[in-house]
């Protein structure tokens, strides 16, 4: 099949949607199909046979922050680049992963009046929540769910910014009105929770599929981790990530444990401060390449994904797995899919420094403990989370929607 993948950054990373845009290219081009991915043009976007019709991101030369936040609602100049490419490539079916602010959901509506048959992985609850995470100033917060989109206004749901936020709450209305969702044939759950939240929003149950995001397990899982023992935490630096519990529970591990931070965010900067103030024994490492993020995992005592949101699939999660890396998490949205509490990790209280430090003793302690957890996790991923299953689900579905 020729498949068009949409989505807003076609880079190696930095966030789970775009490593998952890049898997699902190359697990549908190693079972034979034609890919041609479509993203908003950048300096280090990878190769697309439709490099030159790839459009700027919305808002992009805006002069003020009203300009960007409204430009980034609906775009035309990315609704006018998808109907070239489509009308030039001709494909059986778009896969459509995350297109918010920056590609817009302008995309959809070009696929919609040229009759692709359209499937769309979310990636979170952007369908339901205007500012994707049903969280906001440092707590869950489901006030959106029953449509009530303009308490993201009121609230300034969007990082604190007036105009995005206002801006987030007319998009969500308008598309509400219009019936975008409509327009997607078939909506990829990564998650029964994440499925279960986005049907309580109003998207319908029949068109939900839930396919766990697929990952490349190692050849075996890794012999031993490196001494003196590390944790690596490998995501976002924001507060919805956990960053401040991880920190806190950081002061408290046993001496000679380092925490290392791998990736950047908008709270980097007060990360840094805070760790230079108060001593820690934790290493910022910044954002790293694929490669390296694996060589960290892999040495690692255990992997940390202390989150306060309703993490919907991690990468992180999986990523660590596969390399045979006990995970210790937080029993929150849909990581116990992913963690069996005891078995492959460990799962802690949302926001709870102590009993977070207390789980990361733990394994420090008992190594042996961590490497069954490492290995059974390693073999779950392998079972439920293979590339080639998970390319021979999407196919399946794209044939159900092409016919």
């Amino acid at each position: 099949m020729r498949v068009l993948l949409v989505g807003n950054h076609w880079t190696q990373g930095p966030g789970g949607a775009e490593t998952m845009l890049v898997l699902t290219a190359q697990v549908l081009a190693a079972s034979g199909h034609e890919v041609i991915p479509f993203a908003i043009a950048e300096a280090d976007s990878l190769p697309t046979p439709v490099r030159d019709l790839l459009p700027r991101a919305a808002g992009d030369g805006s002069r003020t922050r009203f300009g960007e936040a409204w430009a980034g609602v609906w775009s035309p100049r990315a609704y006018r680049a998808l109907s070239e490419v489509i009308d030039r490539v001709r494909p059986d079916v778009a896969h459509v992963h995350h297109i918010f602010e920056r590609l817009t959901t302008s995309v959809l509506d070009a696929l919609r009046r040229r009759r692709v048959p359209t499937v769309m992985t979310l990636h979170d609850y952007k369908p339901g929540c205007p500012n994707y995470r049903f969280f906001v100033h440092g707590e869950p917060c489901t006030r959106c769910l029953a449509g009530r989109y303009l308490e993201v206004a009121r609230h300034g749901c969007l990082e604190g910014s007036r105009w995005r936020s206002v801006a987030a709450a007319v998009d969500a209305y308008a598309g509400q009105a219009r019936g975008l969702y409509r327009r997607v044939d078939r909506f990829v759950a990564p998650s029964a929770f994440l499925r279960d939240r986005m049907v309580e929003a109003g998207l319908p149950a029949a068109r939900m599929r839930v396919l766990p995001n697929p990952v490349a397990a190692a050849p075996a899982p890794r012999p031993a981790p490196d001494q003196p023992p590390y944790l690596v935490y490998a995501g976002r630096l924001v507060g919805e990530k956990g960053i401040d519990v991880l920190l806190a529970a950081a002061a408290t591990l046993p001496a000679g444990v380092r925490l290392r931070l791998v990736g950047s965010g908008r709270r980097a900067e007060q990360v840094r401060a805070r760790v230079a103030a108060q001593r820690l024994s934790v290493d910022l490492l910044g954002p790293l390449p694929p490669d390296q993020v694996t060589a960290q995992l892999r040495g690692a005592t255990a992997a940390v994904l202390p989150a306060l949101w309703e993490e919907n699939c991690p990468m992180a999660v999986l990523e660590a797995a596969a390399q045979g890396v006990p995970v210790v998490a937080s029993r929150i949205g849909g990581i116990p899919e992913l963690v069996e509490d005891g078995v492959t990790g460990v799962l802690v209280p949302p926001g709870s420094a102590p009993q977070l430090s207390a789980a990361l003793a733990r394994l420090v302690a008992a190594p042996g403990e961590g490497a069954r957890m490492g290995a059974a996790g390693w073999a779950r991923v392998r079972e439920r989370h293979d590339p080639a299953a998970h390319a021979a689900d999407l196919v399946h579905l794209y044939r159900e929607v092409a016919e």
